[in-house]
């Protein structure tokens, strides 16, 4: 893996990373202080890759406690959903703080696992990545569930109340139309964030392969946790 800024001035192989070519001193790239969050969704709708050269340039890595706490706040609403399949009768919703921080503290070390792995792994494989850009890129691809959160979970809160949760009767009892749409666009959410992953791996690495094991990994430890939550802890 091969991932470089050459110097235009020397010729000299700096880290994609680096702003400052490291034998003559010049500057390689634009300097880039601060991440501008609608720049950068517009980039990961439209070419991730560049979204993610931003986030990995950039000397701040703003806004990524906020995307954690809505994504965890999503994904925590998720092992809520999830419940209503995993358990036989209706799931008794009463440990909404332990359910939620559980999901987030999971969230938090897999993300810091990954993050240590590829980094070492990349090391391994001659290509030179920062613990903190590898934090953030995975932080970032978790975009998909935020907009999850303040776009689709308002509209399915709005349309079936207090009926979201419930078994009996459920959402497909009461509209089933829309609630089989809505839960389409819940599985687009989860392929998105998919494609995020993969595609912000891809960005350091340049291999197809490994960001795919990589991103499929990412997501199977975060969906393990939330399978886990929904069957042990609505009892």
């Amino acid at each position: 893996m091969k991932n470089i800024i050459v110097c235009k001035n020397c010729n000299e192989e700096n880290p994609f990373y680096g702003l400052i070519c490291k034998n003559c001193n010049s500057y390689l790239r634009e300097r880039i202080f601060n991440i501008d969050l609608w720049k950068v969704i517009g980039l990961l709708i439209e070419s991730p890759r560049k979204g993610f050269e931003i986030i990995i340039q950039s000397e701040h890595k703003n806004f990524l406690l906020t995307i954690f706490i809505f994504a965890s706040v999503k994904l925590f609403i998720d092992s809520m959903f999830l419940s209503l399949i995993t358990h036989k009768y209706e799931p008794a919703f009463d440990n909404f703080i332990v359910s939620f921080l559980i999901i987030a503290a999971s969230l938090a070390f897999f993300i810091i696992l990954i993050s240590t792995a590829l980094t070492w792994t990349n090391k391994i494989a001659g290509l030179k990545t920062r613990f903190r850009d590898n934090i953030s890129i995975l932080v970032f691809s978790l975009l998909p569930h935020v907009f999850g959160l303040i776009i689709l979970f308002i509209v399915e809160l709005t349309i079936f109340g207090g009926t979201l949760f419930s078994k009996n009767p459920s959402p497909f009892t009461i509209k089933e139309g829309l609630a089989y749409t809505l839960t389409v666009f819940e599985f687009l959410v989860v392929i998105w964030g998919v494609f995020l992953s993969i595609s912000a791996v891809k960005t350091q690495s340049r291999n197809l392969v490994y960001s795919i094991i990589a991103g499929l990994a990412f997501n199977a430890l975060i969906y393990f946790v939330i399978y886990s939550n929904s069957y042990y802890l609505y009892n």
